[in-house]
């Protein structure tokens, strides 16, 4: 009896403990957290980044899409904007009055980036938290340094990896041998392959995925020289998009001339993108 009479000495002894530890915690102080800006990353339209030593940038929406409008018009990478727009979600607990700015490295600033009327002044880090001082509105703020991090050095690395808009409907493929069209919500290959090559209707809607989704390995501006061979593509509205062959080996290389821009992918998207759709047993037994 003794015994079971101290165990449950010790356990209402653990009990009070717990106790008193949630309500010592829930009664600590909370740390402070002050939010950098009110704006809503859906409502921006305009960014622009200015660098005290390097090229500025500029981007604007049109519609729900990202293009570079300084110093190129190019289509930009929607998901690296979308990571640059993660500085409106930061928040820090230190909060000082934007005064004596030249000891935060903040006068000038090593970087601005302006969200739509928000102005966002990069400064040096903290040597003990390794935080990144922040300037905007009258205030300075200590943030972590993984937003600097989000924020590209030079415009050519928010150029997009896509072929095409995610508005953008291809129904139509015309290479230099063969075109490859949609019809009342089918495919075609023309010429038609023999009947045991002849793809599904699952592998030509995979072989158009492939066109219309395939993300490039690198991305640069077009030098604009002329290639001898291009595929037409019409899209469903009735435009039409060029893609200019700059080759394809060792590496598959397309141009697209309205957009000035160039998206290189592995050699083997060159039998993907550049080769008629086949059968999918006979497309596997080809990469083999």
């Amino acid at each position: 009896m003794k015994l079971g009479w101290i165990v449950n000495v010790l356990l209402l002894a653990a009990v009070i403990g717990l106790g008193a530890y949630a309500w010592h915690k829930g009664n600590q102080p909370k740390e402070p957290s002050h939010s950098l800006s009110t704006l809503s990353p859906g409502a921006v339209k305009k960014i622009e980044v200015t660098r005290r030593e390097g090229a500025a940038y500029s981007l604007e929406k049109r519609g729900e899409i990202w293009y570079l409008t300084s110093p190129l018009e190019a289509r930009a990478d929607q998901s690296q904007v979308q990571r640059l727009l993660d500085l409106l979600a930061a928040t820090s607990k230190e909060k000082l009055a934007a005064t004596d700015l030249k000891r935060f490295d903040l006068d000038p600033p090593a970087l601005t980036v302006t969200i739509d009327n928000q102005v966002f002044s990069f400064g040096t880090t903290n040597p003990l938290t390794q935080e990144q001082y922040v300037a905007t509105g009258d205030s300075v703020y200590l943030v972590s340094s993984y937003y600097l991090s989000l924020i590209p050095t030079q415009a050519d690395r928010l150029l997009t990896h896509n072929l095409f808009h995610q508005d953008e409907k291809p129904v139509s493929f015309a290479f230099k041998d063969f075109r490859v069209e949609q019809k009342d919500g089918k495919w075609s290959v023309m010429p038609a392959p023999a009947d045991k090559e002849r793809p599904s209707q699952d592998d030509l809607n995979r072989w158009a995925d492939d066109w219309r989704l395939s993300s490039s390995l690198l991305t640069q501006v077009w030098d604009g020289k002329a290639t001898s061979e291009t595929v037409q593509v019409k899209l469903a509205d009735g435009t039409n998009v060029v893609f200019a062959v700059i080759r394809k080996e060792p590496e598959l290389v397309l141009a697209r001339p309205d957009e000035k821009v160039q998206f290189q992918f592995s050699g083997e998207m060159t039998k993907t993108l550049m080769r008629p759709p086949v059968a999918k047993d006979k497309a596997g037994a080809g990469a083999s």
